[in-house]
């Protein structure tokens, strides 16, 4: 008999935040409406891979007077890719945590 003594996850967490002074208004509000916004270039664009683009796969975005910060514990969305190609953010911009 075999005993399963922890959990296998195929996902990982990630985190990263942005320097509001690095960003356009346009570009806050496209980060901040990700999912809705990836669904509409997918329309135009079908060949952009974002990965699963649904509510569900939604990261949460945080806002302060400095930076913007986004957070998933299932990083099934492409956030990289949205950001870098989508919103146009330098990359070097960005700031990455993956755990």
């Amino acid at each position: 008999m075999k005993t399963r003594l922890n959990f296998v996850s195929n996902s990982s967490s990630s985190s990263f935040i942005i320097s509001k002074d690095k960003l356009t208004d346009l570009q806050i509000m496209m980060i901040k409406d990700h999912i809705e916004m990836a669904q509409k270039i997918k329309e135009v664009n079908p060949d952009l891979d974002l990965g699963y683009i649904d509510e569900r796969e939604a990261w949460t975005i945080e806002e302060d007077e400095n930076n913007i910060k986004g957070y998933t514990y299932m990083d099934n969305f492409d956030m990289e890719e949205f950001l870098t190609n989508v919103v146009k953010v330098n990359q070097n911009d960005i700031e990455w945590d993956t755990y």
